[in-house]
């Protein structure tokens, strides 16, 4: 597009230019259509009158250039012939799945094999931490934590009474505390 049709277009949108061989070219170009499209959005924006409705994102032709560029169906290099593939043997696809097998079956052993060496090795460090500290190697319970047992039932032994005896003294020990502490700050 030429500074001459844009100067052109620019007094059209002013009311200056009444020529109608330029209308006619405005409405089958569509250059000059998208930038009289562009002027006006920009004089609505210098005068507020902006709307988001007036601004518009057409994509649609750019979106079918690409995508009619874009192969679709690439070529496959150096594919094989009907006459060159040959069909594997029955007793081949026999020693294939045996070797699946054995795969599989070895798999299996290395993870047993792995899993006695791990027990072998705990049961021996107990053993030991035993003689030394009394603590398990393998403890599943956290320290401190009292557990339940299934179906509610509840065994108290006297260390756990003593335990709780203890807990609940300290507790109102603190509440009396924090008690005392309120009353004397006033």
């Amino acid at each position: 597009m030429q500074t001459e049709q844009k100067q052109q277009l620019s007094s059209l949108m002013d009311g200056e230019l009444k020529d109608d061989y330029f209308i006619d070219a405005v409405s089958k170009d569509e250059d000059l259509q998208s930038c009289w499209h562009r002027y006006h959005v920009v004089r609505s924006a210098m005068r507020g009158e902006l709307h988001s409705s007036t601004l518009t994102l057409d994509i649609s032709k750019q979106v079918a250039q690409a995508i009619a560029d874009e192969n679709l169906y690439f070529e496959m290099a150096d594919q094989p012939t009907p006459h060159e593939v040959t069909i594997p043997k029955a007793e081949n696809l026999f020693w294939d799945r045996i070797k699946d097998a054995v795969a599989k079956v070895s798999q299996v052993g290395l993870a047993a094999c792995v899993t006695l060496a791990i027990i072998a090795g705990v049961q021996y460090q107990q053993g030991q931490s035993n003689n030394i500290n009394g603590a398990p190697t393998l403890n599943t319970l956290p320290v401190g934590v009292n557990v339940a047992p299934v179906g509610g039932i509840q065994q108290h032994n006297d260390q756990q009474l003593l335990e709780k005896r203890q807990y609940d003294k300290i507790r109102l020990l603190v509440q009396d505390y924090e008690l005392q502490k309120r009353l004397n700050a006033h």
